[in-house]
């Protein structure tokens, strides 16, 4: 009779590829000393990638899975399994491995210890594809956001001119500070300003072009400048001589 020692699966697919990653995968492990330990996965990692994620969680690729073990007794086809927990289950020996309830699980090795060669290939194979995948999404969420950035840019740049372009220019200043922005006449334009007069100097400005002799030249008290005998006002300041 042969060896029901061994590995066996039992794949839930989900029929949407990269079983890796969205299919769910149930382990039977039956040792040759009547031992056995059953090893099943409760969501599929993408499942339970989510689920962190909306849990505020640390995102991991690890699937959640729960594992008994027990002893197991067989006679001709059936196969009954003693959990260490005190349950029992019933199973049925079919030529392609073991029934139990409405699942069927498949032998894949009849080692006990190395994992089946095609179920690392078949994951290596999902990986690499769902790696490929995430790139080429990850790729496309860089460019949107990208586009989207430079658009924001492009935006404030554009408010930021028209803002800019509502305030006078800088060198623009009112030709005279202090006054109040009313209107002037163009005869108060054209009128030039006046100048002060000199403030009173101590020393008497000398006398220029005079015909008169210095000892007969007068002096006007306010502005120091030279005026002819007889004169009642000086001619540049108009103040009254004595």
């Amino acid at each position: 009779m042969q060896s029901i020692s061994g590995q066996y699966e039992c794949s839930h697919r989900s029929g949407l590829g990269l079983d890796y990653f969205t299919s769910r995968l149930d382990r039977l492990t039956i040792q040759a000393n009547g031992r056995f330990t059953l090893t099943v996965q409760e969501r599929s990692r993408i499942t339970h990638a989510a689920q962190s994620v909306m849990s505020g969680q640390q995102i991991s690729t690890n699937a959640p899975e729960t594992k008994r073990d027990g002893t197991y007794t067989y006679s001709g086809n059936n196969i009954s399994f003693h959990f260490d927990d005190g349950e029992q289950e019933q199973g049925q020996l079919t030529p392609d491995g073991i029934q139990i309830g409405q699942n069927v699980f498949e032998k894949v090795s009849d080692s006990t210890l190395l994992p089946p060669t095609h179920r690392l290939k078949m994951d290596m194979e999902d990986i690499a594809k769902g790696l490929k995948i995430a790139g080429t999404i990850g790729g496309a969420a860089i460019k949107a956001a990208k586009t989207i950035q430079d658009t924001l840019q492009s935006s404030q740049t554009s408010q930021s001119g028209q803002a800019s372009g509502t305030q006078p220019p800088s060198g623009a200043q009112p030709q005279a500070r202090g006054y109040s922005n009313a209107a002037v006449s163009p005869q108060q334009q054209a009128t030039p300003p006046v100048q002060p007069a000199p403030a009173h100097s101590s020393q008497p400005a000398p006398a220029q072009n005079t015909t008169i002799d210095d000892a007969e030249t007068l002096f006007c008290d306010q502005c120091g400048a030279p005026v002819r005998p007889g004169k009642r006002f000086c001619n540049r300041c108009g103040a009254r001589l004595p």
